[in-house]
C-alpha cells in the first residue's frame, strides 16, 4: 500500500510539471506513431512471416524456426527498441533542461537524440537480443524456470533503468552505459531492495474507469452502447498511455538528476527520491 501511495504522489507532481509544459507529451506521441509505421513496414515486407512473428513476440517460440524469421523478429524488436528510445531520450533530455529553468525546446530534444542515434541503435540492438532471448528462454521453461527468468528479466530492467539518460548526458555505448546505470542505480539505493513505486500499478488502477465506461455504455445502449463506447474507451487509453509515458520520462529525468548530484528538482521532496526503492538502510548512499 505504501508503495502504491508513493506512486501516486510522484506521478501527481511529475504530471503537475507536464501541465506546465504540455509540449513533452508530443514525444511519446510521434514515439507511439513512429513504432506503428515502423511495425507496418516490417511486417509488410515480411508479411509471410508474420505468424511466426507473432508466435514468438508472445514467447511461445516453436520447435525450430527458420533464420529469415528470425532475422525478420530481431529487426521488428531493434526497430522498435529504437524509436522508443530515441523519443525517449529526446523527451529526458528537454524535461531535464526545463527542470533547471531551461528552455529546451521539441527541436533541441530531437537534435539531442539524432547526435545519440549511433548510441542508441546499439544499445537498441543489445537491449532487443536481450529480450528475445529472455522471451523464448521463458516459453521453453517450467513454471518454476520462468520464475527465475522473470527475476532475471526485474533484475535486467532495474540495472538498465538509467541508461536513457546516460546516453543522453553522458554519451557512453551501449555496454559502459549499462554498467553506468547499475552503478548509480547500486550505490544510491542499494542492492537489497524490500521495494519501490510502481506507476504501472497506478496507470492500471487508472484504466479501470475506461473499462467500466464500456460495461455501462454496454448495458444502457445495447449494441449502439458497446461501438461508442468502445471508441471512447479506445481514446481514453491512447490519451492515458500518452499521459503516462511523458510523466514516467519526467520523473526519470529528475531521478537521474538526484542519483549523479543529490539534486532535488522543484517540485519534488528529497524523500521521493531517498524511497523511491527501499534498501537495507533505507537511505541512499552517496555516488563515490
Amino acid at each position: 500500500m505504501e508503495s502504491i501511495e508513493r506512486s501516486w504522489d510522484l506521478m501527481k507532481r511529475s504530471f503537475a510539471i507536464l501541465q506546465s509544459d504540455n509540449e513533452l507529451m508530443l514525444f511519446p506521441i510521434a514515439s507511439a506513431f513512429s513504432c506503428l509505421l515502423v511495425s507496418a513496414v516490417i511486417l509488410g515486407v515480411t508479411g509471410t512471416l508474420s505468424s511466426t512473428i507473432t508466435t514468438l513476440a508472445s514467447g511461445n517460440a516453436p520447435p525450430q524456426v527458420s533464420v529469415p524469421a528470425s532475422f525478420a523478429v530481431l529487426c521488428l524488436y531493434v526497430a522498435n527498441y529504437f524509436v522508443i528510445v530515441f523519443f525517449n531520450l529526446a523527451l529526458v533530455g528537454v524535461a531535464s533542461d526545463r527542470m533547471i529553468g531551461g528552455t529546451g525546446t521539441l527541436r533541441d530534444g530531437l537534435g539531442l537524440a539524432w547526435e545519440r542515434r549511433g548510441k542508441v541503435l546499439q544499445w537498441a540492438l543489445l537491449a532487443a537480443t536481450v529480450g528475445i532471448i529472455l522471451r523464448i528462454v521463458e516459453g521453453r521453461l517450467s513454471w518454476l524456470g520462468r520464475l527465475i527468468v522473470r527475476l532475471v528479466g526485474a533484475a535486467w530492467s532495474l540495472a538498465a533503468y538509467f541508461v536513457v539518460p546516460v546516453l543522453a548526458f553522458e554519451d557512453l555505448g551501449p555496454v559502459d552505459a549499462l554498467k553506468r546505470s547499475a552503478h548509480l542505480f547500486r550505490e544510491n539505493w542499494g542492492e537489497n531492495l524490500a521495494g519501490g513505486f510502481s506507476f504501472g500499478y497506478i496507470c492500471g488502477l487508472l484504466a479501470l474507469p475506461g473499462v467500466i465506461l464500456w460495461f455501462v455504455a454496454a448495458g444502457v445502449l445495447g449494441a449502439a452502447g458497446m461501438f461508442l463506447g468502445g471508441v471512447l474507451v479506445v481514446a481514453y487509453f491512447l490519451v492515458l498511455a500518452v499521459v503516462s509515458a511523458a510523466v514516467q520520462g519526467i520523473f526519470m529525468a529528475a531521478l537521474y538528476r538526484y542519483a549523479t548530484g543529490h539534486e532535488v528538482p522543484p517540485g519534488f521532496r528529497p524523500e521521493h527520491f531517498s524511497k523511491a526503492w527501499h534498501g537495507q538502510s533505507m537511505e541512499p548512499r552517496r555516488p563515490t
